[in-house]
């Protein structure tokens, strides 16, 4: 018996805690209102590895990323494909599936409307 996770889990999270934002995928022509779960939380990183004898380096940055059901996409979200989310372009720099349905969408900012 198979557990069709993005209807019974996915959608009620995307209905209870998604927003709506406008996808532009290279392959339409036109944008689809996609709803998913954005944030834009810091996090650490090592951008020197587990090298033995090197002195830890504490680097923060900002990663946007989008939580989406990807049955919600008329074609599949790729790489360049662009969301506009709090008057902000991002890009996605890649997809993720979690093998359930779902997908977070690793984004870089485009461009910042300072309006």
């Amino acid at each position: 018996m198979s557990i069709d996770f993005g209807q019974l889990v996915l959608g009620p999270c995307l209905d209870t805690f998604a927003n709506p934002y406008q996808w532009q995928s290279q392959s339409l022509s036109d944008p689809v209102t996609i709803n998913g779960i954005f944030d834009d939380g810091f996090t650490g990183l090592d951008p020197q590895g587990d090298f033995p004898g090197t002195t830890p380096v504490d680097i923060t940055t900002s990663l946007p990323r989008l939580g989406v059901r990807l049955s919600d996409f008329p074609v599949s979200p790729a790489q360049g494909d662009e969301f506009v989310i709090n008057g902000q372009t991002y890009s996605i720099r890649e997809v993720q599936p979690d093998s359930h349905g779902g997908a977070c969408l690793e984004l870089n900012l485009v461009d910042i409307n300072t309006t």
